[in-house]
């Protein structure tokens, strides 16, 4: 049983437990003074050494993975992998376990706004596709609602997008830039875009 971390303060940690071998990095969101972590990642590529742009290459974290396929006996589900599930931090200092999202999501990849006492999350990526192993970019307009604790799909994006930015405003939902995906028929990502939409939301 591995622990999640969360960095409250310098000095201070709470623990998520949770049945994987490592820490998976989590989206973090503040509403109504209540620190929720949502999604999340486990895994990635390796930086390249010494690229002036911070480049990855196309390896994973080696060491990382060696360790994990000599705990598990199985590779590829920790070579990259997202989770969905949702945690909220109680006045107690203790987790508490929320519905998960209706598809897991990295916490790099999607974008979220708080409206109305409702978490929006906007794109992101799920697991890769179990043949061709490509990353699957996400297209839905999730809410989170805070009163009732249940997510729902409100909506779709004009294609499927991963690290968009979102905003609320004077009751317009906004996304901008990302990396889209390859068509309506094949949602691994390609073109990075700067145009920016909007759509009328509300709840």
């Amino acid at each position: 049983m591995s622990q999640i971390m969360i960095h409250i303060t310098k000095k201070t940690y709470f623990p998520i437990s949770h049945g994987i071998p490592y820490s998976a990095v989590r989206s973090c969101v503040v509403a109504n003074d209540q620190l929720i972590v949502i999604g999340g990642q486990e895994g990635d590529f390796m930086a390249k050494p010494g690229s002036p742009i911070y480049k990855c290459s196309r390896r994973h974290e080696v060491l990382k993975l060696y360790f994990t396929c000599q705990l598990t006996k199985s590779c590829y589900p920790f070579l990259q992998v997202q989770y969905g599930d949702v945690y909220m931090l109680n006045a107690g200092k203790t987790w508490k376990q929320l519905p998960s999202m209706p598809l897991p999501n990295s916490h790099i990849e999607f974008a979220w706004v708080v409206v109305n006492n409702s978490i929006i999350v906007v794109g992101g990526t799920t697991l890769k596709h179990p043949i061709t192993k490509k990353m699957i970019l996400l297209g839905e307009v999730f809410r989170f609602n805070l009163d009732t604790l249940k997510w729902s799909v409100i909506g779709r994006m004009p294609f499927r997008v991963k690290t968009t930015l979102a905003a609320f405003w004077n009751g317009w939902l906004y996304f901008t830039s990302g990396q889209r995906d390859t068509g309506p028929e094949d949602p691994s990502p390609r073109k990075v875009v700067g145009s920016l939409y909007r759509t009328k939301l509300s709840l």
